[in-house]
């Protein structure tokens, strides 16, 4: 986009932005121009806070990059009952996107709109008298705190962005014109990573702490920008999928990006940073954390290092298409339609005493009168770290979207996970490894508990094997919802692996639960009870009491008064044109794109998976065969 035009866009968004949020709620001065506002640190602010305001739209944080690229692994799940391809293009869930599938060109085009304002915002501060008095000045200023920031929002903008389609177009300067973007090809990922982590290495010391910030963890700040550091690295010496450019039909090979050892070590540094400096913690307990979110309050000295603040009545998604399902009626919370479901063996996998369990699945909805209601199968599941139910100050009978939950986008449990994993890969499971695990395990579990599921459990894992395994399963527990186990399994070269076991394990119950002996299984959830009961905490509202998750097998008969709804039973059904029983529909097709019905036989847990999308097809015409799909697109 020309720079002229540019800011005449931007002067004309600032001024008709309106927000409950006043770090959003920004007019620039009259008289706007480009050289006055970049010789006023508050004009400057202004004119940065499109950065932010821009992130909330459906097309980047507030619901593209929030949920809608979480495509299934053993947390997330989305269900597809047959092989036929989404006319949208949209089966990404199934490892089978189209470049036709419109949401791919809108995220694309939105993130490259705010990766050029940011290029152009951080020229223009370097071309700025007040830059220029910048120099020999003790910092961190607000002037130097503005530049790091934007340049780790532009950081994180081409983490997803690789993170989404592997290798991708690379500008840190201002594009003039069109021409002048659609010009290039893409640039290898490994060189963007090494690239932006030497680049927010330089811009972390000029960075102020997010207790210092006006609007704290809602502002990029010098702790996120060192866990960013820290979180590239591990993308960097990690594993990804690359392309056969002499055979673009092929799916393509995993290999790991050359001198890990040293990223890792830069991961064990940065992350490493985060935690000495304690500015944050894990003081809050599981359950107040995410009802904390959902009622618009972040604590800037806990969990949440960074959060896109979102706009009440004009953005977000979370607590309606991510959360727990809530049927519109005569109540004062509003609708609520959940997108993101678990896969149904997702809440076995935790220790029945972690307390993270029950606030991560919602085995339920509401009615019209705010009654639970029972919400569980092969792929349909809640999130219950969102709800509006949770909010001290519902959004009104109309309300549906644009709740104003922020999209939380690092915390402290990540980073303390990041750390032990990248100290263990490097050093095996040494006591500051342990140490970072066991803080997140401690909020996990009733502090009674702590002897035998903190330490006793971290002390058995003796070797890197182990410790690592015990990595992988943690981030499952943690981050249920959040959108980040894929990009977890792809990085460790871990998804093939995860969706075959899954694949088999999920026809493995249904088999059992009918009767076939099935070694290494002795029993799964064949059935699940429940009853409503009154609801304790409001008065003429019901809520269920499930019987089936915490204990389940044969052994558990129906308790008088419950209902039953049969579970892993209906994972084998009957088949009507061959009256034969087989796995449900749902299970043979859901990962097609990788393990299905018709290629089960040679697929093995080594194969590459195809994660990544396709590159749209405006961007392959754009760009006039500069950039082409592999990956079998």
């Amino acid at each position: 986009m020309n720079k002229k035009l540019l800011y005449a866009f931007v002067a004309g968004s600032l001024l008709s932005l309106s927000s409950c949020n006043d770090f959003l709620d920004v007019t620039p001065a009259s008289g706007f121009t480009p050289d006055y506002v970049f010789s006023s640190e508050t004009e400057m602010k202004s004119l940065m806070t499109r950065i932010y305001s821009s992130m909330t739209e459906d097309g980047l944080y507030g619901s593209n990059l929030a949920s809608g690229f979480n495509t299934n692994t053993d947390v997330e799940m989305s269900s597809f009952k047959n092989s036929t391809v989404n006319s949208a293009g949209s089966d990404i869930g199934c490892f089978d996107a189209r470049p036709t599938w419109g949401t791919l060109n809108s995220t694309w085009n939105n993130l490259y709109f705010v990766i050029n304002y940011a290029n152009d915002f951080l020229q223009s501060v370097q071309e700025s008298p007040l830059w220029s008095e910048e120099i020999g000045k003790e910092g961190p200023t607000e002037t130097q705190q503005m530049y790091g920031e934007v340049k780790t929002l532009r950081a994180m903008f081409y983490l997803d962005l690789i993170r989404t389609w592997g290798d991708v177009v690379f500008v840190t300067e201002p594009t003039e014109s069109t021409d002048d973007f659609f010009s290039r090809g893409t640039t290898n990922r490994d060189k963007i990573l090494e690239f932006l982590i030497d680049d927010l290495i330089a811009a972390e010391p000029m960075m102020k702490y997010a207790a210092d910030l006006d609007y704290g963890v809602e502002r990029a700040s010098r702790e996120f920008c060192q866990a960013l550091i820290g979180q590239l690295a591990l993308y960097r010496g990690g594993w990804a999928l690359r392309a056969d450019k002499d055979n673009p039909t092929n799916v393509g090979y995993m290999e790991r990006g050359d001198n890990f050892e040293y990223y890792y070590q830069i991961a064990v540094t940065y992350l490493g940073k985060v935690i000495k400096e304690g500015k944050h913690d894990l003081k809050q307990s599981f359950e107040n954390l995410w009802m904390n979110e959902c009622n618009w309050k972040t604590a800037n000295d806990d969990d949440v290092i960074f959060a896109v603040p979102m706009l009440k009545s004009i953005s977000s998604r979370f607590a309606y298409n991510i959360g727990v399902t809530i049927a519109e009626g005569n109540h004062e919370y509003g609708s609520a339609r959940n997108y993101v479901t678990f896969c149904g063996t997702y809440i076995f996998s935790f220790d029945k005493d972690d307390l993270r369990r029950d606030m991560t699945c919602a085995p339920y909805k509401y009615d019209k009168d705010l009654n639970q209601e029972y919400d569980m199968g092969i792929a349909g599941m809640g999130a219950a770290k969102w709800s509006k139910l949770y909010m001290q100050s519902p959004l009104g009978t109309s309300s549906g979207t644009n709740t104003g939950v922020n999209n939380v986008r690092m915390r402290f449990a990540d980073v303390l996970l990041m750390y032990a994993e990248a100290v263990n890969e490097l050093y095996g499971p040494r006591e500051d490894a342990q140490e970072a695990l066991k803080r997140v395990r401690r909020r996990a579990f009733a502090s009674s508990l702590h002897a035998e599921k903190v330490d006793t459990y971290v002390a058995s894992l003796t070797n890197e094997q182990d410790f690592f395994q015990a990595i992988m399963n943690e981030r499952k527990w943690e981050f249920g919802g959040e959108g980040i186990r894929k990009y977890d399994l792809a990085r460790w070269n871990k998804y093939g692996e995860v969706i075959y076991n899954l694949y088999n394990e999920m026809i493995n119950w249904g088999l059992v639960a009918n009767g076939t002996v099935v070694p290494g299984i002795e029993k799964v959830p064949e059935r699940i009870y429940y009853k409503s009961v009154p609801d304790p905490e409001h008065a003429g509202r019901t809520v269920l009491d499930i019987v089936g998750i915490d204990e389940y097998g044969p052994e558990v008969g129906r308790p008088a008064g419950y209902e039953m709804k049969e579970y892993a039973i209906t994972w084998r059904t009957l088949n009507q044109e061959t009256q034969q029983y087989e796995p449900a529909s749902e299970i043979y097709w859901s990962f097609r794109g990788f393990i299905n019905k018709n290629n089960e036989q040679m697929v093995k847990p080594t194969d590459p998976l195809r994660y990544l999308c396709p590159y749209p097809s405006k961007v392959i015409t754009d760009h006039r065969g500069l950039i082409q799909n592999y990956y079998g697109y």
